[in-house]
């Protein structure tokens, strides 16, 4: 008898980290990280969302940084110009939402009811970096 491999689906767990920082006018900052579901076609491709706030509206000139478990992701910086028109946004804005994807590769140490972290910090074109926002993803079957 073949043994069926598991149907991997991700549960939001409660588990928000990091912190807005103080608006200097130039550091952008990140805030609400949220898991928004997977994509239809694939339990391992995650829809993720983020707020943000760039006094100096240069934050679309710098990119988008991703980890698990506190590691860069194999996905490396993530260029934020494209993340802004896929998000709808204009080039330049202080305020908004960045809807990005995160494919992950699972090994065979991830089973139901194991959790991991996701992280996302931004910099932008001047080479000021928000603080990293974290959230904390289960691993259901």
């Amino acid at each position: 008898m073949a043994r069926r491999a598991p149907r991997w689906a991700w549960v939001l767990s409660l588990g928000l980290i990091g912190t807005i920082g103080c608006d200097d006018g130039v550091t952008p900052a990140l805030s609400d990280f949220r898991f928004d579901g997977s994509a239809e076609d694939s339990a391992l491709v995650l829809l993720l969302s983020v707020d943000f706030h760039d006094g100096d509206g240069d934050l679309s000139d710098g990119v988008l940084e991703t980890f698990i478990d506190d590691r860069p992701t194999t996905a490396g910086a993530l260029g934020l110009t494209a993340l802004f028109l896929e998000s709808g946004l204009a080039l330049g804005v202080t305020d908004g939402t960045l809807e990005f994807v995160l494919e992950l590769a699972l090994d065979s140490s991830a089973v139901p009811g194991g959790t991991f972290r996701i992280g996302a910090r931004a910099t932008d074109g001047l080479q000021h970096s928000s603080s990293t926002q974290e959230i904390t993803l289960k691993i259901s079957e």
